[in-house]
């Protein structure tokens, strides 16, 4: 098979986000928590009819699925959300952003990525409480009808999806590391910087 090209992609590089109905209209799609293993199904039903030739297949219609493993930060909107909408059996908005075919500015900068969306109703919130370990919840989202092919522009985006969503953490200078709550390296004791004031 000379010649055989196989198409390989970072699956770090494909993100999941998120948008609630009670959102506002302006508010960006946010990241479905940090996120370790996805997945998606993309299966056709079919059925049997059985003919005195033989059995006849037909197919029926497509059912997509996506399945999220999601980490949950202390007091996180997107987990509540979650929760909210299982209990209350409502379809939220999901993107399947796939940031291997980027488009990219002038500068290097991300401007565009393609994306896949659809609104689905998470099968639950099941919460693995593991000894010692990150609260964390591996979701499906059943998707009502099929998902839709488009591009999102990078200003529709959080911009803690890429950051955190891409590389965990961006470029630090010495101004945005601290802050008013400081530990003093002889005592071990905290202080606060603003206790004067």
């Amino acid at each position: 098979m000379a010649g055989l090209k196989l198409q390989t992609k970072s699956a770090d590089k494909i993100l999941y986000g998120i948008k609630f109905p009670w959102d506002d209209k302006a508010t960006l799609i946010q990241m479905l928590g940090l996120q370790a293993a996805s997945s998606t199904t993309n299966t056709r039903a079919s059925s049997a009819v059985n003919l005195k030739q033989g059995v006849l297949h037909t197919s029926g219609s497509r059912s997509e699925t996506f399945v999220v493993d999601s980490y949950w930060t202390i007091g996180d909107k997107i987990h509540d959300g979650i929760k909210k909408a299982v209990e209350q059996d409502v379809a939220v908005g999901i993107w399947r952003m796939d940031f291997n075919e980027a488009t990219l500015d002038a500068q290097g900068n991300i401007a565009s990525v393609p994306a896949e969306f659809g609104m689905a109703k998470p099968n639950g919130l099941p919460e693995t409480e593991a000894v010692n370990n990150l609260l964390h919840a591996n979701i499906t989202y059943n998707i009502d009808g099929n998902t839709q092919d488009g591009v999102l522009n990078v200003s529709e985006l959080d911009p803690q999806l890429l950051v955190d969503g891409l590389k965990m953490f961006d470029f630090a200078h010495n101004t945005d590391i601290g802050g008013s709550t400081t530990t003093s390296p002889t005592t071990g004791a905290t202080t606060n910087s603003q206790a004067g004031k």
